[in-house]
């Protein structure tokens, strides 16, 4: 038997549009064990089939490496919500390639499992810092294979996490944001997204926040979250330096440098918003991990 845990992601952070993403301190984890039938438990009973993510995403890499797919027993128990912009399917995605490999004696190490999951999710933004943990920048080349650049995460930093009870799907977040945009809003983006790495890289909240101004997204996908204004309000009144919408959404987080704020601003979500999840995360710095038991 084995066990992955990936941890969970939150794409964009604010001012990085389908580039930037980070690994946080909440965690999906799987066991696997070959079996004479599929067996899924763990999850809500639609998903305990042959079409569950984790599972499909075994069968993709198994023929990507032309072996034929087989009868696993999954156990699924997680800490990341669903449809909620914290990665729960890149989790799945992950661990299913993992299992893959580590049930049929291949050997796998980063690159390539970034490169399967990219494949299979599409896009690299939360498969990346799952599997390499710490906060990633990350863009495919035409035609060639996709490109990460890890960035550490200051330690000093709290990610005070709200995940709202209703779900933004990524389909509904992608349909308000506009195609095209002004040089001018480019421009604007890129210096940003490296202040916003360096920020992040050396604990520096006041170059964090300066550099969290979105022009992209978030203008139009915090329509779609309803608590949005209480939220940020509540935050930013509480001490934090800044807030982002994690991924699509609905989930929110804000940030600080002061252990002591986090805990206060905390106790004020929970008062506030009483039926929002609330949690302090730190940037997750292993990625996912892989143990035999």
């Amino acid at each position: 038997m084995i066990k992955i845990t990936v941890p969970a992601t939150s794409a964009n952070l604010g001012i990085g549009y389908d580039t930037l993403g980070m690994a946080v301190s909440l965690y999906s984890h799987f066991t696997f064990e070959r079996a004479d039938e599929l067996q899924i438990t763990g999850c809500p009973e639609e998903f305990q089939n042959e079409n569950n993510l984790v599972y499909a995403s075994l069968v993709d890499a198994l023929r990507e490496w032309g072996e034929e797919p087989f009868p696993v027993k999954i156990d699924i128990q997680t800490e990341v919500p669903v449809a909620r912009g914290l990665g729960s399917s890149s989790t799945c995605v992950v661990a299913g390639i993992m299992a893959a490999a580590a049930l049929t004696g291949h050997t796998v190490d980063r690159a390539e499992l970034v490169r399967i999951a990219t494949a299979v999710e599409g896009h690299p933004d939360n498969v990346a810092p799952a599997i390499l943990g710490g906060a990633v920048c990350s863009f495919t080349p035409e035609g060639g294979l996709p490109r990460c650049l890890r960035y550490e995460v200051s330690d000093r930093l709290r990610f005070i996490t709200v995940i709202p009870p209703y779900e933004v799907h990524t389909s509904e977040a992608r349909k308000v944001v506009p195609q095209q945009v002004a040089l001018a809003d480019t421009v604007w983006q890129m210096g940003r997204i490296a202040g916003m790495t360096r920020g992040l890289e050396t604990g520096d909240l006041a170059l964090i926040a300066a550099a969290n101004d979105d022009r992209l997204q978030e203008p139009f996908r915090r329509a779609l979250i309803p608590d949005y204004d209480g939220i940020r309000a509540t935050c930013l009144e509480g001490g934090a330096g800044t807030l982002w919408i994690s991924g699509s959404g609905s989930t929110l987080m804000a940030v600080t440098d002061d252990t002591i704020v986090a805990k206060f601003l905390q106790v004020r979500l929970r008062e506030a918003f009483p039926t929002c999840e609330t949690h302090i995360l730190i940037c997750d710095t292993q990625g996912a991990q892989i143990e035999y038991l």
